[in-house]
């Protein structure tokens, strides 16, 4: 039996009473100053969802960053204050600036994180943001409807500085190409019990299953692979062992 019409709209219209209310504080300078807003849309939790932790292609400080801002949805308020730089240095130990920008970037690129709104101050200027952070990558027509200018920021990012921006970001739009040109309607719903099962097939079995937004072929690009981290162990190791072997071989 399908659901009446109204209760279909039902979370839509929440988002947007939410957004619209996030930007009104903005401009009404409720809060501390000309603050970033981060929007909480995800399951409240007291530990992070293992997904992100599993992510192929986030790398670690991506991650990292990613658990800052999720850490805002804690107070038990669906509207929170975006954590600054300053806090995201502190706090995740990153030095850079220009590292944290390239993770909101790369966050933005997965759909860990929307951007919503930007918000113009009394001079006209844009000078606050409104951000959603979620638990998992969002499907490309949510994506769509939480950021609206999320294509035109794929576009930009191919040219980004930093080079890892650029690969995902082209990782994501040959996907979609790809996606298109099998037939595949990029902006229908898809069931979000299949894009989670096929998600966890795609981390246990490398390669083997497309992940998200990321077609096989693009992610066995972006992916760290079993070979690679094997070689690394292997190295780790002999790094680790050569010298205790000099230390047991030095007399008392």
């Amino acid at each position: 039996m399908r659901a009446p019409s109204s209760k279909r709209q039902a979370a839509p219209r929440f988002f947007h009473d939410l957004l619209q209310s996030a930007i009104a504080d903005l401009r009404n300078g409720r809060g501390d100053g000309a603050r970033d807003t981060v929007l909480f849309l995800g399951t409240r939790h007291q530990t992070f969802p293992t997904l992100v932790v599993d992510d192929p292609v986030l790398e670690p400080v991506d991650k990292i960053i990613w658990m800052v801002i999720w850490q805002r949805g804690a107070n038990g308020s669906p509207q929170a204050q975006f954590p600054s730089y300053s806090e995201i240095s502190t706090r995740a130990n990153i030095g850079s600036d220009t590292t944290i920008a390239r993770a909101l970037a790369i966050l933005r690129a997965t759909r860990w994180l929307s951007l919503c709104a930007r918000v113009r101050g009394v001079r006209g200027q844009f000078d606050s943001n409104v951000y959603a952070v979620h638990d998992e990558p969002l499907s490309l027509s949510d994506a769509l409807h939480l950021d609206p200018d999320y294509l035109r920021f794929l576009e930009a990012a191919k040219t980004h500085p930093h080079p890892r921006v650029c690969k995902v970001a082209a990782g994501v739009l040959s996907s979609l190409d790809a996606d298109i040109q099998t037939g595949v309607d990029v902006t229908a719903p898809v069931h979000p019990i299949a894009r989670r099962l096929e998600a966890h097939l795609a981390i246990a079995q490398p390669g083997a299953f497309r992940y998200f937004s990321f077609t096989k072929a693009v992610l066995r690009e972006l992916a760290n692979t079993r070979e690679s981290s094997a070689n690394d162990s292997r190295r780790q190791t002999l790094e680790t062992v050569e010298p205790l072997q000099k230390l047991e071989t030095v007399g008392p």
